[in-house]
């Protein structure tokens, strides 16, 4: 098999050979021709002892230097044959490097077969993951398309809330006009009652004044004989005090005092000092045998004093812990003038707290939720200057006050 055609077989066609291999090739043949001539003599020629050439074929004998075509054809068998070994080694060297050179063409080759199986494979490898990132940004596109019409939705209702509140909001400012026209009635009728209230302890006075007389002069028959109507109408002033209410005026600037009677109390500002509130009316005269009000607690964070105080006291103190001052706290403690006696009964959010002093013997009344507690050897010392008073401690503390007639414990009971 030639050169040729084993490499044809195994060189890719697109592949173009090298030019020393082409080179090879030709001198290839070039040499197996001379030696298909050289072979292809039948006969050979013999040098006589003379020096002359005898051709086998014509059985002649010719000079050595004989310029016949027989003689010249021989001396160039003569030289072939002489250069036949030279052309033998140098033939074999070209094959030689005819393998060698295929060998490293097929090397070559193989290489750029792994090189293109290499690219193949990253190329194959790329369009996978050109495929995921398609099919991700697909997702993300339907994703992206999800929320644009989430926020569309979004947008819908937005518009269908601004509507409904602006709809609210008209009817909010409706119903506000009405609340405020109904505060305004409330506020006359409080400045109404005020009124009253300022008023009528004069009267009561004059009244008593009155009635003192009366008795001096005439006696208590003279009494007795006063229409029914009006010793009705006497004895209904003697039973039923001049309401009482907290006084704005005696009040510390972090409270506020609402409701229709003025009996709310509200810590509005932010803050945990204490901060105290005093009623209108002071503890009454003999006339009356048991002073006593309640305290509902309405809201709560830590503790609320409760008791009897002198308007003197500071309204940033705690009612109890000043001199001349009463009081029961949150946290279980009776205060008596200053000194206190622990281990009562706390109490917390929506507890009814009640404070009094019998009048006849000076006893102190605390009471929780109707029950009194034991007040035992706990006196006031003066209690014609004494006021209701109540300390908040902290930042939304509400308390509801009744000055009665109507408690949770019965006063007459004591």
């Amino acid at each position: 098999m030639s050169v040729d055609s084993t490499n044809g077989d195994r060189i890719n066609d697109h592949q173009q050979e090298p030019e020393e291999l082409l080179q090879l090739r030709a001198r290839v043949a070039e040499l197996e021709g001379m030696q298909r001539m050289n072979s292809s003599i039948a006969s050979f020629e013999v040098f006589t002892p003379n020096g002359n050439v005898s051709d086998t074929d014509t059985g002649q004998t010719l000079p050595a230097n004989s310029e016949s075509p027989t003689n010249e054809r021989h001396q160039q068998q003569k030289h072939f044959r002489e250069e036949f070994p030279k052309l033998e080694i140098e033939l074999k060297d070209v094959k030689q490097m005819s393998i060698i050179t295929k060998y490293v063409m097929e090397n070559r080759l193989l290489q750029a077969e792994l090189k293109h199986q290499k690219l193949l494979t990253e190329h194959n490898a790329l369009m996978v993951k050109v495929a995921e990132m398609e099919k991700e940004q697909q997702k993300m596109a339907d994703h992206l398309a999800h929320k644009q019409n989430e926020q569309k939705e979004l947008w819908v209702k937005v518009d269908e809330l601004e509507q409904k509140q602006t709809a609210d909001s008209e009817q909010w400012n409706k119903s506000q006009e009405g609340i405020l026209m109904k505060i305004d009635q409330l506020a006359q009728q409080v400045t109404d009652s005020e009124l009253f209230k300022q008023s009528f302890p004069s009267k009561f006075a004059a009244m008593e004044n009155f009635v003192g007389v009366l008795k001096d002069r005439f006696g208590n028959d003279l009494l007795k004989a006063v229409h029914p109507n009006i010793r009705t109408k006497i004895a209904d002033v003697f039973s039923n005090p001049p309401q009482n209410c907290w006084d704005g005026n005696a009040c510390h600037s972090d409270l506020v005092i609402f409701g229709p009677e003025c009996l709310m109390v509200h810590y509005k500002s932010e803050g945990d000092v204490l901060r105290a509130v005093f009623s209108k009316c002071s503890i009454p005269n003999s006339h009356f045998r048991i002073f006593y009000y309640e305290v509902k607690i309405v809201n709560v964070k830590r503790c609320i004093s409760v008791g009897l105080a002198a308007k003197e006291m500071p309204t940033e103190k705690m009612v109890g812990n000043c001199a001349g001052t009463y009081s029961y706290t949150g946290d279980g403690i009776f205060w008596i003038n200053g000194s206190k006696n622990e281990g009562k009964q706390t109490f917390v959010r929506d507890d009814t707290v009640g404070c009094g002093v019998n009048l006849a013997t000076g006893r102190i009344i605390f009471t929780k939720n109707g029950q009194r507690l034991d007040t035992a050897n706990l006196f006031v010392s003066s209690p014609d200057s004494l006021f209701p008073c109540v300390s908040l401690c902290d930042s939304g503390d509400l308390i509801d006050a009744n000055f009665g007639p109507n408690f949770k414990f019965n006063p007459s009971a004591v």
